[in-house]
């Protein structure tokens, strides 16, 4: 058995953009999914992982320790390691919260940076809801508390099909544009480290602010490759 672990920060959100992200932009995954929910932010994940002693295991053990929630179906499946061959977190920025750290965002993107080993970490700046965001190309970090109040106001409904394929280009040339400085499509896959460090020099350390990007684009471009942003029009 051949087993997907995603691993949400929140236990409904996530879920539901996740899945939006599949059935619109054409992610077809065969193997039996596992969704959880750690419920709390990427600060305390760094927390509770340190504990154990082989990186491999620190999702894994988190899961059997039950301190992530199974969600849906399959939320009684209880795996070996051995049957899970992928891992994927998805987690916000979350600057504004007090135990916020730049260099535990470091740590945590050096630790789960290979999803058929530890994990692969993905992070949304400032948060997931940065994905229907209309309006702010950049936020204040101090701002943080009411940045989904503000996209819930302003930015779009969840989209669905041809919007949520432009929507998933667009934050794909964002991010393009912030660490290669190039407006455009990529044309190579880029990495969760170098979009945080390139939002470290160029915007939190210099104006106390994030470029606002979704990280599910970025899950999309490594999942499916480059080749498949021709069908992104």
């Amino acid at each position: 058995m051949s087993i997907i672990l995603f691993v949400y920060e929140g236990k409904k959100h996530e879920r539901k953009y996740i899945k939006s992200l599949m059935q619109e932009t054409d992610i077809n995954i065969k193997d039996t999914i596992i969704e959880t929910a750690f419920c709390n932010n990427i600060y305390g994940l760094c927390r509770v992982t340190q504990g154990f002693d082989t990186v491999e295991d620190k999702i894994y053990q988190l899961f059997k320790k039950q301190k992530l929630k199974a969600l849906g179906s399959n939320a009684q499946l209880i795996p070996t390691r051995e049957d899970i061959s992928e891992i994927y977190l998805f987690f916000d920025y979350d600057g504004h919260v007090p135990m916020a750290n730049n260099k535990v965002i470091k740590e945590m993107l050096r630790v789960f940076n290979n999803e058929t080993e530890q994990g692969k970490l993905y992070i949304s700046y400032p948060m997931l809801e940065a994905l229907k965001d209309k309006k702010n190309c950049v936020f204040k970090i101090k701002n943080g508390k009411k940045y989904k109040q503000d996209v819930g106001r302003t930015g779009i409904h969840l989209p669905k099909g041809a919007t949520f394929n432009k929507l998933t280009l667009h934050h794909l040339k964002k991010a393009n544009f912030l660490v290669n400085g190039q407006r455009k499509k990529p044309n190579s896959l880029i990495k969760q480290h170098d979009i945080f460090n390139a939002q470290l020099t160029k915007h939190i350390s210099p104006n106390k602010e994030v470029a606002v990007l979704s990280a599910l684009p970025l899950f999309y471009l490594d999942y499916k490759g480059v080749s498949a942003l021709t069908s992104l029009n």
